[in-house]
């Protein structure tokens, strides 16, 4: 029993080292608030309206899509994959060698749960806007939440996210 309380605080920390690299930043677009992404592109004329942001526009489509839920359950898995290769690998030879195959456990079996953990997470509904902006850009955001606009309305994007103006 002793030796499974000196390998767990170990398989932790190779499974929090694991978990560092598999970091991701949130889900915004470039630093302008939370939502998937705002992309531009086109360009030409000049506003039409008066919008203070300089991001208002006209709908030219509104769609649902499905965006990857990416971020909910990798560290769940990682964690018990982790604590699980470590229990295996402590089962695994004597002294010295036993403590590597503990910590080379954890370290596969993060892995391998982190895997499983990606590949049962599912895919979650969200809405793609093409707005033609005032300037003549085009504006595509995706975000999570229904932005309740249509075709022709005049919104404006703010904090990467649809807005009726």
């Amino acid at each position: 029993m002793s030796s499974i309380r000196r390998i767990v605080p170990v398989a932790l920390a190779t499974a929090m080292l694991a978990l560092a690299g598999c970091a991701t930043g949130p889900y915004n677009s470039g630093g302008n608030g939370p939502g998937y992404g705002t992309t531009y592109g086109g360009g030409g004329r000049t506003a039409s309206r008066s919008c203070p942001s300089n991001q208002c526009g006209v709908v030219e489509s509104v769609s649902q899509v499905y965006v990857s839920d990416s971020n909910r359950s990798h560290v769940l898995g990682t964690i018990i994959g982790a604590v699980a290769g470590a229990a295996l690998g402590n089962q695994v030879g004597k002294g010295d060698g036993r403590k590597a195959a503990t910590v080379a456990g954890a370290v596969a079996g993060g892995a391998v749960g982190n895997e499983v953990a990606k590949r049962n997470s599912g895919d979650v509904p969200a809405y793609r806007v093409v707005v033609r902006l005032d300037d003549g850009r085009r504006a595509t955001v995706t975000q999570r939440e229904d932005p309740r606009v249509r075709n022709g309305d005049y919104v404006q994007i703010s904090n990467g996210r649809v807005y009726m103006r």
